[in-house]
């Protein structure tokens, strides 16, 4: 009979941790920017008696498609206002419909001044990113996970010992210097990632979504769309690389730890809910070699351990014993 010792589940925390502080570093240093210059607003005329003016000029309230339509509610002021110039509200596009050729002349100004705006709005957007592309060594060059990478390490090895408390055998402790090693090779990993897709993909699209809208004549509410659709993409990004970086490391950190311990050998243990890769599904319950894992990838012939390939909910059970590692093994 083999010796087989509970297995620890990579905590959401883990990589949550990781997510954080990957969002901060591309908030700060790729978005936040864009954001502040579409937040910009001039400044209110004083004393002014033409609220619906007013809120043209600030792009809180523009014109599209035949009608008004404002960020927030109108106001009473602003929709008397619209009713006396005899725009009608149209409750299903929520907008006040005015033909255009009945706007006094001193809207559609504030209208055309509002349109210029935010044309010159895209035009800072773009002209940050080029600057973003030409320093991106440079936006990206502070971003460490040092702090967090060690948090995690002390935290699995404590997991690590309260599995093995009924076993003879010690658990190997990571020397400071190993624990900035990790850390270092964590970085560097989350650093190709973000350069590749960012440098060679995001921003070059961005760039080329926002040079589109220019020449179409975009409004405040197009680029506003616009950050509303990015953002999402920055939470979505921040939790993929954060999820599969921390799955990886921690699967050569438990292999590392259970070899020192004795343990050369693991059980693949799949989840089996519908939404497992099917190589995955018939790896479960198979005794497998640390330093000879699998194919976990039978499309690229890519060898690797559960956990180590993107999306990858799969544990690694340790063991060892005499058994062929082909034999599989099924327990509750």
């Amino acid at each position: 009979m083999g010796t087989a010792i509970k297995d620890f589940r990579v905590k959401k925390g883990y990589a949550q941790l990781i997510q954080r502080a990957l969002y901060s570093y591309l908030w700060e240093g790729i978005y936040k920017p864009l954001f502040d210059i579409v937040n910009f607003k001039p400044k209110k005329a004083k004393n002014s008696d033409d609220p619906l003016l007013d809120a043209i000029e600030k792009g809180t309230i523009y014109y599209e498609d035949g009608g008004f339509k404002s960020k927030r509610k109108f106001t009473n002021a602003q929709s008397l206002q619209l009713k006396e110039l005899g725009a009608k509200w149209a409750s299903r596009q929520a907008k006040w419909m005015l033909p255009k050729g009945l706007i006094p002349t001193k809207y559609l100004v504030a209208i055309a001044t509002s349109q210029l705006a935010a044309q010159i709005q895209l035009q800072e957007m773009d002209k940050f990113l080029q600057e973003v592309l030409n320093n991106f060594q440079y936006v990206i060059e502070t971003m460490s996970f040092h702090d967090e990478i060690v948090t995690i390490l002390d935290d699995a090895g404590n997991e690590v010992k309260k599995n093995v408390k009924h076993l003879n055998v010690i658990v190997p402790e990571l020397t400071p210097e190993q624990k900035r090693e990790i850390a270092r090779t964590y970085t560097n990993n989350i650093k190709g990632y973000v350069i590749k897709d960012f440098q060679e993909y995001k921003i070059p699209l961005m760039r080329k979504q926002i040079q589109k809208m220019a020449l179409e004549g975009a409004r405040y509410s197009d680029v506003e769309k616009f950050l509303s659709r990015v953002y999402p993409e920055l939470q979505n990004k921040a939790k993929f690389l954060a999820f599969n970086e921390t799955n990886i490391m921690i699967a050569e950190y438990k292999k590392v730890t259970y070899q020192e311990m004795g343990f050369n050998k693991f059980i693949w243990r799949t989840i089996i809910d519908g939404r497992e890769r099917q190589r995955h599904k018939d790896l479960n319950g198979k005794i497998c070699y640390y330093d000879n894992p699998p194919i976990i990838d039978e499309r690229t012939g890519q060898r690797g351990l559960p956990g180590q390939t993107y999306n990858c909910r799969c544990s690694a059970i340790p063991y060892t014993d005499n058994m062929p590692v082909s034999q599989p093994i099924h327990f509750d």
